[in-house]
């Protein structure tokens, strides 16, 4: 796993956990880019880090070394918009939003490319019909499929998924404009969204979107007021809502974040649901970074991971 914080991300290998303090696997400096903005995706082996900005993409390697760096056409002017990468299960290739619609360059909507991530060729890229102001991406166990998400603000929100064959990209388009993706099962059979509303979470089968159960908010706050919970917000949840946070814990139980404001503070609760009975199951003291195989992490104040274990 990995995090980022002031510029700099850290690597992190669980796969022998003991009762020591873990070092990190890898630190890659990213620099100050505090004047364009940008996204970064850590390969399956922590060996290198792939930067994308408004301007360009770059692979940084261990030793802070630039691999290749794919230059972007130049915006024509500045605006919201960041770009967002995510690589393959196999770490073979990098796949990057480019969200040129926001930065006025092209045919007016954004673009998809799929990249060789050992030397930075351009496999392949697909227009978009959106104006995202961000994405999120998300890798399919099957080493094949990437699911995108594309943010438009206050306009929705749009979701597909793809797979390279050949020279192109086959794009599929989910056919909802209101609905976030959060992310992906470990067994890459469902994925959860939530409501660009924020009123509920949904989980669909892959690939065909088929809702197979939902939580609205309103049930999540009823357990609260029963269990006499002061931080779920006021009784009649005018403020409460489901964050587009949480995700799945493993193959059948998942975390849905819960947060609200009252007038002196703003709070959040993650939830564990049992997705085949649909069941509440408890609350977490934090909200997690979820591994997917009913491990998690957190980072405290100081900066300090700490890894737990659904017991």
């Amino acid at each position: 796993m990995s995090w980022v914080t002031e510029g700099t991300l850290f690597a992190v290998d669980f796969s022998a956990v003991d009762d020591e303090p873990v070092s990190p696997r890898g630190v890659f400096r990213l620099g100050d880019r505090s004047h364009d903005p940008y996204g970064a995706a850590l390969a399956p082996d922590a060996s290198c880090v792939v930067v994308a900005t408004q301007r360009e993409a770059l692979r940084v390697d261990a030793d802070g070394a630039v691999a290749w760096r794919i230059p972007f056409p130049a915006p024509a002017h500045s605006s919201i918009g960041l770009a967002n990468c995510a690589f393959s299960r196999d770490g073979a290739q990098v796949w990057i939003f480019r969200p040129d619609a926001m930065l006025g360059r092209g045919d007016g909507g954004d673009r998809w490319l799929v990249v060789d991530a050992a030397d930075g060729r351009v496999l392949a890229e697909h227009a978009l019909p959106t104006v995202g102001q961000g994405a999120l991406q998300v890798a399919h166990p099957d080493g094949h499929h990437m699911l995108l998400d594309v943010g438009e603000g206050q306009d929705g929100v749009y979701l597909f998924f793809g797979r390279l064959q050949g020279e192109a990209i086959s794009v599929h388009a989910y056919p909802w404009d209101d609905r976030c993706l959060i992310d992906l099962s470990p067994d890459g059979l469902e994925f959860m969204t939530v409501g660009h509303g924020e009123e509920d979470a949904v989980f669909h089968s892959f690939p065909d979107g088929t809702e197979l159960c939902s939580f609205a908010v309103d049930r999540f706050l009823a357990q609260a007021g029963a269990a006499g919970d002061a931080n779920a917000g006021d009784q009649d949840g005018e403020d409460s809502h489901v964050a587009w946070s949480g995700g799945y814990l493993n193959a059948t139980t998942a975390v849905i974040t819960i947060a609200g404001e009252t007038e002196d503070d703003e709070w959040s609760i993650p939830y564990v649901v049992d997705l085949p009975s649909g069941a509440v199951l408890g609350r977490l003291p934090s909200e997690p970074q979820l591994r997917g195989d009913g491990t998690w992490t957190t980072v405290d104040e100081s900066g300090r991971l700490t890894l737990w274990e659904l017991g």
